[in-house]
Formats: structure tokens, sequence, C-alpha cells
């Protein structure tokens, strides 16, 4: 690419139309003709190139999942990139940093992609750190625990500016049943070890991790998760255990409970 074009198209990737002249628009939309089918016509979007643009640091997002990257890099290989990013401008590196679309931009990066439909926005750190969360949360690929300690650092964020911003809010925020949001956050009580093993794991569901916990006794909690870690118990085996562990917890329960009131009868 010459000096010249890398300047026009710098000066459209920016936004500013306005200064265009009639030949360096004719120049963008040569450029653009050659951007692969499923790129072309993304309403709002402007195309650019892949090497420009950079990771957010602080995106909250900590693992993808490669297997299901592998997956929509093939996709994006037969069909494009549907779905723009959303990038910020940043003025002193001369570069765009991804607000939402991380996992779609590495995908692109897998699949050969040399430019990207981007959506420039222009806001501020707070602003975007929210996006991100909000996207993340949304996204059904998200590690239970990482989706809880998502939910609550937006929880957190809402609350710098709202102190009175409660679940309920996020729950409404986020398109979620409250219920749910309650669930999520109750994972962040598990024990830390094992909070840390599961952070990234697929083989643990969220279900198992409630059950977990629901036993007060977290020896039980440890041996129970490192028998299903070890393959010694399937995931079904383990929770057909807590339930009876808490069944026979609750009989117990009833049984001294049955036994109190006989005590207050006969005396």
């Amino acid at each position: 690419m010459t000096k010249k074009k890398e300047i026009i198209l710098r000066k459209f990737a920016k936004g500013t139309f306005d200064s265009l002249s009639i030949q360096e628009e004719e120049i963008i939309k040569k450029e653009r003709k050659g951007i692969r089918e499923g790129t072309k016509g993304l309403s709002g979007a402007r195309i650019i190139e892949i090497s420009r643009i950079k990771l957010d640091p602080e995106q909250p997002r900590k693992s993808l999942n490669q297997k299901r990257l592998n997956e929509l890099a093939e996709s994006i290989k037969k069909h494009g990139l549907l779905q723009p990013i959303s990038v910020e401008y940043i003025e002193y590196e001369d570069c765009f940093k991804i607000i939402n679309g991380e996992r779609r931009y590495k995908a692109a990066k897998l699949s050969g992609l040399q430019e990207l439909p981007c959506i420039i926005k222009n806001i501020d750190r707070h602003t975007r750190l929210i996006h991100q969360l909000i996207e993340n949360i949304q996204r059904q690929d998200l590690p239970p625990l990482e989706e809880a300690e998502s939910i609550q650092v937006l929880i957190n964020k809402k609350r710098m500016d709202n102190p009175n911003y409660s679940q309920r809010e996020a729950s409404r925020e986020l398109g979620l049943p409250k219920s749910y949001v309650n669930e999520m956050l109750s994972l962040l009580k598990l024990p830390q070890d094992i909070k840390e093993s599961v952070r990234t794991s697929d083989t643990v569901p969220k279900s198992l991790l409630l059950l977990l916990l629901r036993q007060s006794d977290e020896k039980n909690i440890r041996e129970f998760y490192r028998q299903i870690k070890e393959g010694n118990l399937t995931v079904r085996e383990a929770k057909m255990k807590l339930k009876k562990s808490k069944d026979k917890k609750e009989d117990l329960n009833t049984m001294n409970i049955n036994l109190n009131l006989l005590e207050e009868n006969l005396f």
C-alpha cells in the first residue's frame, strides 16, 4: 500500500469524510471492493486493517475456549465476519482498541482476514468496561465462575456511580431473571482453591457447583470435587450422592425436632 493511500484510508477510518476529495473517495471505493464476501454492506461499519486493531489489556474476560474459537474461525473462512466489532480510536498510538468483539477479532486473525468491519465509538474508560462486562455476561460460552465474577464486577462498577445499585437492577440491565443472578453470585462463596480450579473449566457444570454449595461441610465439598476432577465420579453420580447427603441431613434435622418435641411433652 502506498503512503498516500494509507493516509486516505486513515482519514476514512477516523470518520473525517468532509476532508475527502472525489479522487480520495474513489480510492476508498476501490479498496472496499477488495474486501471478501461477508464483510460487505455492514451498516455503519468501516473497514480497518487488522494490524491496526489492538486488544484492550483491561478486558475483563480472562479466558476463551480454543475449540470454539477454531470453529468460529472456520465459519469466518466460509462466510466472512458477519457482525462488526466495536473499537475506539487511540490517537497517541494511532491504532484502534477493541471495545467489544475480542473473540471475533481473534477468530478473524486465525481465519487469515487482513481487514475487519468495525464500528468506531468514542466512550470513556468506565463506560467501555461496562459494555465489555455486559457483552461477556450475555455470552453463552462463558465459564460459570467467570460469569459470576463479571456480574459482581458490573455491580461494583455501577455502585461507584450509584451506591444503591442492586442485584435486581443488574438482572434487569442484563435481561436475566433475578433468581439466575442470585444463583450465579452464590458461586463466589465456593472455597478459593475450587474456584481457581473451575475458573476456566468446561467439565463441571453450574448445576453441580450449586449442589456443592448446599453442603455445609467444606471437607465433603472438596472430596466430591476431587473425585469428579480425577474421573472417579461422574457428574451424575456426584449429583445423586450430594442429593442423598442433603436428604439425610434433612431427615436428621426432622428427627432432632421430633425428639425435642417429645422431651417437651414428657417433661
